[in-house]
């Protein structure tokens, strides 16, 4: 089998600061200015404001939304309203219209006994907005049992949800449509294929993220290891893109790698990790 093609790997210098760790950053990485990100799980490129990422922490903590910027600026950080703390673990963006959408992911499961999860919607805040209303949930049960998730993503070609398991062997990729927003009832997610790194090679570690690309023509996976992308071809399933072996990016160690992103560009990718000072990367992919 011919191994994966490695895909060429741009690392950005690296922003001085005071850390509260002995343990060092990665090489290229810069700090997250704002102590009160200490876990940072979901991590999102913004649409409409250029270099701005929105983050929020792992389970246990606050209904906040945390602006950074692209080095690692805090930016302020926005409360959510109507939302109840179930397990965050997940954002995404929705672009429907003229009108942007962000997705937090309640899909967190680590005992896999939720009977169903849901996705929490706010308008995306403006610059100088301190509070987001929820707008809109999405609930979502799947068809197989209770399932553990970390990653969330928005296929923009034919306005979907995906959700990628973290404890599966191999991962199970789920999809669920946005037009089932507000339903009363949980809908049902449809089982859409298994995901591996190559078709006879699992994922070296847990998917801890999901991103597809603006363009919904890559999507990349995260694990506690290693970072993956795929492309897709117009016209092209998931099913029938990931079937092929994935694009192994070269990211330097990280501990509790938790936290990726798309860029506004396709061929640009943010990660991040749960710990203290928190790293932020930006990395450059063919």
């Amino acid at each position: 089998m011919v191994a994966p093609r490695l895909p060429s790997l741009l690392l950005l210098t690296v922003v001085a600061c005071a850390s509260h760790s002995d343990v060092p950053l990665p090489a290229g990485a810069f700090v997250v200015q704002d102590e009160g990100l200490s876990e940072m799980s979901g991590l999102e490129a913004s649409p409409t404001h250029e270099g701005v990422l929105w983050s929020i922490n792992d389970s246990g903590n606050r209904p906040t939304l945390f602006r950074v910027g692209t080095r690692g600026e805090s930016l302020g950080r926005v409360q959510v309203r109507g939302a109840t703390l179930g397990d965050w673990e997940t954002l995404a963006f929705w672009k429907e219209g003229e009108k942007t959408w962000l997705l937090i992911g309640d899909v967190g499961d680590n005992h896999g006994w939720r009977s169903h999860v849901r996705v929490y919607a706010v308008p995306e805040p403006g610059p100088g907005d301190t509070t987001a209303d929820v707008a809109w949930t999405l609930s979502f049960r799947y068809p197989d049992g209770a399932r553990d998730a970390e990653g969330i993503a928005v296929d923009a070609r034919d306005q979907s949800l995906l959700i990628l398991s973290k404890r599966d062997k191999p991962a199970r990729l789920y999809r669920v449509p946005l037009a089932a927003r507000g339903m009363e009832e949980p809908v049902q997610a449809q089982f859409l294929t298994t995901v591996s790194v190559a078709r006879d090679r699992m994922f070296p570690a847990r998917p801890t993220g999901l991103d597809v690309s603006k363009d919904g023509s890559r999507m990349a996976v995260l694990t506690y290891k290693g970072l993956f992308v795929w492309n897709r071809s117009i016209g092209e399933d998931w099913a029938a893109a990931l079937a092929r072996d994935a694009s192994e990016v070269v990211v330097p160690r990280m501990a509790k790698a938790e936290a990726m992103s798309f860029g506004a560009e396709q061929d640009v990718l943010f990660v991040g990790s749960e710990r203290l000072p928190a790293p932020l990367m930006m990395l450059t992919i063919e």
